[in-house]
């Protein structure tokens, strides 16, 4: 059996492959979590049945179990052996779309985004090849789940006669999502592979010349200057990259898109204004203001998993709509959770921090856990402010945008109940900055803006009668 840089360069055409040999070995230990993750799935099936919350077949919950069992053994086996870990990564992909088809075919529990999973583990490999393959195998793993759907659900209620007949009527809404997902995670994993496999070779090109022209220390200061300037570029990738996965996914909602890019200004400018006026100095360094307004950029991501009928609804929720809508905090976090490492694991932490916290208030009155003071964080606090002032400074459906003496009112008095007092200092302070900014983001929006308010508007109306 050919080694695993053999194999890699079957796959890619690099100059430098040990930085995708190791990203490969990385990412295959977290599908191993993964995994293992899927083992207690059945079990909990098992248990709502047995209390009567919910009706899955026994049998059904075993075949999950023992899927899920088998699988993760015999990958973790692999992993310990030093299988070749290009074809476990294959092996892994496989695994987990077979669980989520496992998940759907039946029937019983309804499956459409999350066929989606897989392919988006993919991306994470940088390998356009596998990303096509594995997205193209899921539609058919999805096609083939409604299919064996459309024998069992009532048809009289469906509107249709046969089982055909409903699978045919399905099908077209499945192509389309899978048309989106393939351009999405297609473009994802080109993008990702062309400019790390560019960095890479820019990168292995200085180690060389450093090599060569240590002997002065004017080429070494060059070689490193060149360095630290890729390193840069990479960390600017990365966060471009960060960047349009968020407003990709704000896409599911009207505003989310420039809500992101809002926040993440409104919390640069709030860090600087704290430094300036003596709070938190310590923690707010340069670095970690960067930080803070790139995470950001991810505060929202959660709500990908919020329908789009509630993103987007005109008007005051439901109980049952609001708890779906708080709900994209937890998401946020656990989407997360899969985000590769950046800034040695500082970035993945403010940001999950931030999509989980940043509705908390500093009373204690917010959600999801209703934790007061500093037992949030304060990227979180700081990220709930810039959250509030986009949404009093910007226009929605259901109300005019607030003025910025208005929306200072409010923080005024929402000082130490909503938030804590030196961040309300820190936001009147920057009043003018804010307001600037307000009005070269509404200067830059506003055409768009209100064409796509009108199309959301007759869309609504349309609904309604």
């Amino acid at each position: 059996m050919l080694d695993n840089l053999d194999i890699l360069e079957n796959y890619m055409s690099l100059t430098d492959k040990s930085f995708f040999n190791e990203n490969i070995v990385n990412v295959n230990k977290k599908v191993n979590i993964i995994l293992f993750c899927t083992i207690p799935v059945p079990i909990i099936f098992a248990v709502l049945s047995a209390v009567g919350l919910w009706i899955v077949p026994p049998m059904y919950s075993l075949s999950v179990f023992l899927y899920s069992t088998i699988l993760s053994l015999l990958y973790l086996f692999l992993m310990k052996k030093n299988f070749n870990q290009v074809l476990l990564m294959y092996i892994g992909i496989l695994a987990t779309s077979g669980f989520v088809f496992l998940l759907g075919y039946e029937g019983i529990i309804t499956i459409t985004i999350s066929f989606a999973f897989p392919p988006m583990i993919t991306c994470l490999y940088y390998n356009r090849r596998a990303t096509r393959y594995t997205t193209i195998a899921c539609f058919i793993l999805s096609c083939i789940c409604y299919w064996f759907r459309s024998y069992r659900v009532p048809l009289v209620l469906s509107g249709v006669e046969t089982p055909f007949y409903w699978f045919v009527k399905n099908i077209p809404g499945i192509v389309i999502e899978y048309i989106f997902l393939f351009i999405l995670t297609d473009y994802m994993s080109n993008r990702t592979h062309n400019t790390l496999k560019s960095l890479v070779k820019t990168m292995k090109k200085a180690e060389d010349a450093y090599t060569k022209l240590k002997e002065t220390n004017n080429e070494v200061k060059i070689i490193n200057d060149k360095l630290q300037e890729k390193n840069h570029q990479l960390a600017d990738t990365q966060f471009k990259i960060i960047k349009f996965i968020a407003e990709v996914l704000g896409s599911h909602d009207l505003f989310t898109g420039r809500h992101v890019i809002h926040t993440q200004k409104y919390v640069e400018i709030i860090c600087n204004e704290m430094v300036k006026l003596g709070f938190y100095t310590k923690e707010l360094t340069p670095g970690y203001i960067s930080l803070f307004s790139n995470a950001a950029f991810l505060h929202d991501i959660g709500k990908i998993h919020v329908p789009e009928g509630i993103l987007n609804k005109i008007g005051k929720f439901t109980e049952e709509e609001f708890e779906k809508m708080k709900c994209h905090t937890t998401e946020g976090k656990n989407l997360l959770e899969f985000l590769p490492m950046i800034n040695d694991g500082r970035f993945n932490e403010i940001a999950k921090q931030m999509a989980f916290y940043h509705h908390e208030k500093w009373d204690g009155s917010g959600y999801p856990n209703k934790i007061s003071g500093v037992e949030i964080p304060l990227c979180a606090r700081i990220m709930a402010a810039a959250d509030v002032m986009d949404a009093l400074l910007s226009k929605r459906l259901y109300k005019e945008p607030k003025t910025i003496e208005e929306a200072i009112e409010i923080f005024e008095n929402s000082r130490n109940s909503h938030f804590e007092s030196c961040i309300v200092d820190a936001v009147i302070s920057a009043k003018d900055e804010i307001a600037k900014i307000d009005r070269e983001f509404k200067l830059k929006e506003t055409e768009s803006n209100e064409a796509e308010q009108e199309w959301w508007q007759r869309y609504h109306e349309n609904k309604t009668n």
